[in-house]
């Protein structure tokens, strides 16, 4: 479970809305060769763990760790490929648990996380108060209510929970809570410090947990500007997760920043069920000029509509905004959804999608909640901050005067 969490930190999307006009052209293939899906192999260990579970729950059908083994095993899978489906397997599986009265502590856990993966953070926020008022020492409900608060950009609770984990739960993981806080509140030194001392202190964590701390400090050196150290620390991090869902979108938007398409082209190539990591694959294709870049747009499209039908747009609205943003260039859509996604959200990557949609679309001032979240956490982003400054700039040439303005 506790991968499961840790690694949520910075990966929340939120909801989109399609209009009726997307809907008017069915993505259709060009020749009968053309892949629709990617079924999971059954040479995958977790996939033969599914099955496996699925067994012992029809032996077992009143153990309830038996069920939440598997409801975490399908959260981690849909985690590590970006296939939102699995939420669905997850929830039908932990369901009839939550119905029981009381309520296991493991069952409400499990349902809190899937309600985070959902982004019903005001729903999984109450479930994970709930147990805490059961179990004040639980620190996965802890780090969970950090890991709500910072992607809702609440640094003062997030600050909070880290606190609880502090003299008695694992000082690595408690590090990576306080670490992930303090590098988007301008002090994302100190978490390229403290987490290499306590890496080699506790040299026999998970590789999970290690691939974690390490892609924290590649976001730290990233928004600092330290190039080297951020490529890194990224691939330190897959070395660990090879296929990290979250890393590979993460990686893959710092080399399309760095003016390395290729790389990122090769890096997604083989990841294309996951829609994070097939959307940087596409934006790759088109920085590149590849033939194959249209056709990939169009599929592209089709599955944000396949996300609607299935009522998980809510869970790319981030990644939608940028999609329209960049590829089908239509800066005042791209900017209703950042704006949909910014009530929900307001991680790094919420604010510069928000700041580079308000640009496009020349309206500045749906970008001021960022420039006063800026001014409130001192976040350090070079991106970001150049963002911000131009959208001050338009602001201060409007007649109403810029508040907030990114020094």
């Amino acid at each position: 479970m506790i991968k499961v969490i840790v690694l949520m930190v910075f990966s929340c999307l939120l909801s989109a809305t399609v209009t009726a006009a997307d809907y008017a052209q069915p993505y259709v293939p060009s020749d009968d060769t053309a892949v629709l899906e990617h079924l999971p192999s059954t040479s995958d260990p977790r996939v033969r763990r599914f099955d496996v579970l699925k067994q012992r729950i029809v032996s077992r059908p009143n153990d309830v760790h038996t069920a939440v083994a598997l409801a975490s095993a399908y959260l981690d899978y849909g985690r590590d490929t970006g296939d939102a489906r699995y939420l669905g397997r997850a929830q039908a599986v932990i369901a009839p648990w939550t119905v029981k009265h009381p309520v296991s502590l493991e069952a409400l856990l499990v349902q809190a996380t899937i309600l985070q993966s959902r982004h019903q953070f005001a729903e999984s926020r109450q479930l994970l108060q709930t147990i805490l008022k059961r179990d004040n020492d639980n620190a996965q409900a802890w780090l969970t209510l950090s890991s709500i608060a910072l992607v809702q950009a609440d640094m003062s609770e997030a600050q909070r929970d880290c606190a609880h984990l502090i003299g008695g739960y694992d000082s690595l993981i408690t590090a990576g809570c306080i670490g992930a806080r303090a590098a988007v509140t301008g002090n994302a030194k100190s978490t390229l410090t403290l987490l290499p001392i306590l890496l080699k202190q506790e040299p026999d964590e998970p590789p999970g947990i290690q691939s974690w701390a390490h892609g924290l400090m590649a976001d730290a050196a990233k928004y600092l500007g330290q190039t080297a150290r951020a490529d890194a620390e990224f691939k330190l991090a897959l070395q660990l997760t090879p296929g990290d869902n979250f890393l590979l979108a993460d990686y893959g938007d710092y080399l399309l920043d760095q003016g390395r398409p290729r790389e990122a082209l090769e890096l997604t190539r083989n990841y294309s069920q996951s829609d994070t990591s097939f959307l940087r694959f596409v934006l790759a294709e088109a920085a590149l000029g590849s033939p194959g870049a249209t056709a990939d747009i169009a599929t592209m499209a089709s599955r944000f509509r396949d996300l609607e039908q299935r009522g998980d747009s809510r869970l790319y609205g981030r990644e939608e905004a940028r999609f329209v943003l960049e590829l089908q260039h239509d800066p005042n859509r791209a900017l209703k959804l950042a704006q949909a996604n910014w009530t929900i959200q307001r991680a790094p990557e919420d604010m510069r999608i928000l700041l580079e949609a308000a640009l496009a679309a020349n309206q500045p001032e749906a970008a001021r909640p960022v420039l006063d979240l800026l001014e409130k956490t001192g976040f350090e982003d070079k991106k970001v901050r150049a963002l911000a400054k131009k959208v001050a700039a338009r602001l201060q040439a409007s007649p109403a005067s810029a508040k907030g303005v990114a020094q």
